[in-house]
């Protein structure tokens, strides 16, 4: 059904042409107005679909009406009437967004294909309307325009159920989420729903309106749709899953909790596998939340010991009472694994561990699809703690900083060469390694750098022609002063001087 309004300044054509319209399509409101700035005030109070409108009329012509609405964006199809067959008025018309062009007399032949086309276009905006209300009603900020549209749209509206899908490992969501719209509509209008569509980033949300009671559609449709799922793993090698929100009757409240719970039942997938329907928990289970505990000093200690088959037990425990407490977001199980062992580490770097380059390791956790896939990454990034650990084990403190000490003078000349680098070699928290060092060599980690470099560089003065900055760079140091400097806090004298002193002896 359309709104149409006839534009015209001679009253015998304005009624006739709205008669013949009246008579093609008795379902059609029809609106008149004698002029361009009449036809204004009418759609100020009433949406328009389609406007015939003359040319040559007093007050606003036609083209000025056109003028108006194209600086407005109304969504209206517009056709240009006039008795005169000239083509700069057409082409005028055409230039400001009108949809075609007929000369008076309007004949009925002419017309039947215009309306087809309105039609479809109207269609098409009322579709795209409804849809944007309704992803504001689902996940933003609705407006009571949004609620009366949708109202209109759906005046049959009794009850009404949520349903979200989401497809596995694909390549193109897109493509196939379209498709799935083609293949539900007429489903679900077989089942005696009205329907609305919207996409939410990869995840399709359906909105369904019945005037049958719940229990008579459900059965039904939960069939349908394990028909579906199997047709799109046959056919295309995807996995497909819906989560069904419970029934609502109230727009403003209800429709979006039954969205959130079909968007939590959805999640499911991530616990018991997907390619299933999961519908929303029972009313008595659905505010229950979800705890999840894990206990840092237990984690802590198994991973001191190196007691692989606690490390893993503690992990199991507290994703089985996760599941068992009633499926938390998986977001947020994922989070809190990643701060315990983030906890854990925190731990174990008091006691001397050196820190681990755990953005991989959390990278990888953060984007499990599975609980088992993520269970597996937590085990990884735990024992790769536990495998550090026992890699220090194998030494002891003097033989660690002995190959510390070892590594120093074979690697002097690298200008990198630093506490924090050995303390990352040799697996240790820096402030930690630095404390063991100094205990072993009464020297700090960064004194013994230098000490090694000077004892080069003074070589080299004696037994090379090597120019200063030359000397300077092989033994790790670019800034020429700053080696002067501590070669004159090493031995009390400029490296010039150094290898003058030491020729004249």
């Amino acid at each position: 059904m359309l709104n149409i309004l006839v534009v015209d300044d001679e009253p015998k054509h304005r009624k006739g042409m709205s008669r013949m319209l009246k008579a093609l399509k008795p379902e059609y409101n029809i609106f008149h107005a004698r002029d361009g700035a009449e036809a204004l005030h009418s759609m100020e109070l009433q949406r328009m679909d389609l406007v015939f409108t003359d040319i040559q009329m007093p007050v606003m012509d036609g083209l000025e009406l056109m003028e108006h609405l194209t600086r407005h964006g109304g969504n209206e199809s517009i056709i240009i009437m006039s008795a005169y067959s000239d083509f700069v008025y057409a082409q005028r018309a055409l230039q400001l967004g009108a949809s075609d062009y007929v000369l008076k007399p309007v004949e009925e032949q002419n017309i039947l294909p215009l309306l087809a086309k309105a039609e479809r276009r109207a269609s098409a905006v009322r579709l795209a309307s409804v849809e944007s209300s309704l992803s504001e009603m689902l996940e933003g900020c609705p407006s009571d325009e949004d609620y009366r549209l949708l109202e209109s749209t759906f005046p049959e509206f009794k009850h009404g159920i949520v349903l979200t899908a989401v497809f596995g490992e694909a390549k193109d969501h897109k493509l196939l989420l379209s498709g799935l719209k083609g293949i539900l509509l007429p489903m679900i209008e077989e089942l005696g729903f009205s329907c609305a569509f919207c996409l939410q980033d990869k995840m399709l949300a359906v909105l369904m309106i019945s005037s049958d009671p719940p229990s008579m559609v459900v059965p039904g449709l939960n069939s349908k749709l394990q028909e579906v799922i199997q047709y799109f793993q046959r056919e295309y090698g995807v996995e497909l899953t819906f989560g069904m929100g419970r029934y609502f009757t109230e727009w403003r409240q209800e429709a979006k909790q039954a969205y959130q719970q079909a968007c939590h039942a959805l999640k499911t997938r991530f616990y018991k596998g997907g390619g299933a329907v999961y519908e929303a928990e029972p009313l008595d289970n659905a505010d229950r939340p979800a705890v999840v505990k894990l206990e840092f000093s237990g984690l802590t200690k198994a991973v001191l010991s190196g007691n692989k088959p606690e490390i893993e037990a503690c992990l199991d425990s507290a994703v089985h009472q996760a599941v068992s407490s009633g499926y938390p977001e998986p977001e947020k199980l994922k989070y809190f694994l990643a701060a315990s062992i983030h906890q854990a580490t925190s731990l174990l770097m008091e006691k001397g561990l050196a820190p681990l380059h755990s953005a991989v390791y959390e990278e990888a956790l953060l984007h499990c699809h599975t609980v088992d896939e993520l269970v597996k990454a937590a085990r990884q990034w735990i024992l790769e703690l536990t495998d550090r650990l026992e890699q220090r084990r194998q030494y002891n403190a003097g033989s660690i900083i002995d190959s510390c000490k070892a590594y120093i003078d074979a690697h002097y000349s690298e200008g990198d060469l630093s506490l924090s680098t050995l303390a990352v070699k040799f697996h240790f928290n820096a402030s930690y390694f630095c404390m063991l060092f100094k205990m072993h060599t009464r020297m700090t980690v960064h004194q013994y750098i230098t000490h090694t470099r000077m004892k080069a560089a003074a070589g080299l003065l004696l037994q090379t022609s090597q120019k200063v900055y030359q000397i300077a760079e092989c033994v790790g140091y670019k800034d020429v002063k700053y080696f002067i400097r501590l070669f004159r806090k090493e031995f009390g004298t400029s490296p010039e001087e150094y290898r003058h002193l030491s020729a004249t002896r």
